[in-house]
């Protein structure tokens, strides 16, 4: 998928708020998204591959363009329980990209998916350049980041009880 297009897709997809755990940049257009993206590097993951592994340390982000993924708490196996899954439009991988400690979760496609993986340096490089769009990305980033631990938390008190 050309760039340009994957653009689109997420200047669609977040100008609509799909809930708390999902980036929501209402005012961003596609060119908005090209010049964010414009070093990222594309991913191609077959069924079942994996994304990250819990552990790793590299802080990469990772925005889903096509496909699905799955995210676990544990090391790998759907016995491990899933913490949820993510489609086209999504973001995975910003802890690490925060904080630069290790991976916590395990993170694979369950269908044949393509995302953008882009470094922090990048986004670095493009809120230099665009102050208020680089502002307005790091702060849905971070609104996904703390629905995300909110998520987990309930789930620790509810299989507490």
């Amino acid at each position: 998928m050309p760039l340009t297009q994957i653009a689109e897709l997420f200047a669609r997809h977040c100008a609509d708020d799909h809930g708390a755990d999902a980036l929501y940049l209402p005012g961003w257009s596609a060119q908005d998204w090209a010049a964010l993206l414009a070093q990222a590097q594309v991913v191609t993951l077959a069924r079942n591959e994996v994304l990250i592994k819990r552990g790793q340390t590299e802080r990469s982000l990772f925005l889903v363009a096509s496909g699905a993924l799955e995210v676990h708490a544990g090391g790998g196996g759907s016995a491990m329980g899933s913490l949820f899954r993510e489609g086209p439009g999504a973001v995975v991988g910003e802890i690490a990209f925060f904080d630069g400690g290790a991976r916590s979760a395990t993170v694979w496609a369950i269908e044949p998916t393509q995302l953008l993986a882009v470094e922090r340096k990048d986004i670095e490089t493009f809120a230099a350049q665009h102050a208020a769009r680089g502002l307005e990305f790091l702060f849905a980033l971070g609104r996904v980041l703390a629905f995300r631990i909110r998520r987990s938390e309930h789930g620790r008190r509810t299989d507490a009880l």
